[in-house]
């Protein structure tokens, strides 16, 4: 009978584990520009044509968070908003969005809201670069490596620290 009894309370503890559930989620970004922009073959110069005004963009996820995970619901949510900053570009006849903020929340439903704002771009005037625009491209290559060097890694400090 203690057996029954224990394999009975046993089995309603391992029952009773389960993964907690979102109940809303809530986000907000900013980004200077996305996205961006890595290939570099030959020095070939655009002008970055910007809209003066703002445009705002919503797209609503239809799927409901609460029987979602927290991990769940954040991976759906930045899957997702690449998505609609996507089509916020693609619906805007846009190349880029120059400074995009990016806020997710949820409905009286519980599924994702994204709402993207920002202003639409375009390149226009391709040209190859000329001896004049090489203060850009020199700007730009320095930018460059200071992001690389912003982006290493605690383990890499702690060679560069031990070698020196």
């Amino acid at each position: 009978m203690k057996k029954t009894l224990l394999f009975i309370a046993v089995v309603a503890l391992i029952c009773s584990c389960s993964t907690p559930k979102a109940t809303s989620y809530s986000y907000s970004e900013y980004k200077t520009i996305s996205p961006s922009q890595s290939v570099f073959t030959a020095p070939l110069m655009a002008d970055l044509v910007v809209a003066k005004e703002r445009i705002t963009y919503a797209e609503r996820i239809n799927q409901n968070i609460t029987k979602l995970t927290d991990a769940e619901v954040e991976a759906l949510a930045n899957r997702e908003k690449e998505t609609v900053i996507a089509n916020a570009v693609k619906a805007n006849n846009a190349d880029v969005l120059v400074a995009p903020m990016v806020n997710i929340t949820t409905d009286a439903n519980k599924n994702l809201v994204i709402v993207v704002c920002g202003y639409p771009a375009t390149y226009q005037n391709f040209r190859n670069a000329t001896e004049s625009d090489q203060w850009i491209i020199e700007r730009a290559n320095a930018e460059k490596e200071q992001n690389v060097e912003k982006k290493s890694s605690p383990i890499a400090d702690i060679f560069k620290k031990k070698s020196k």
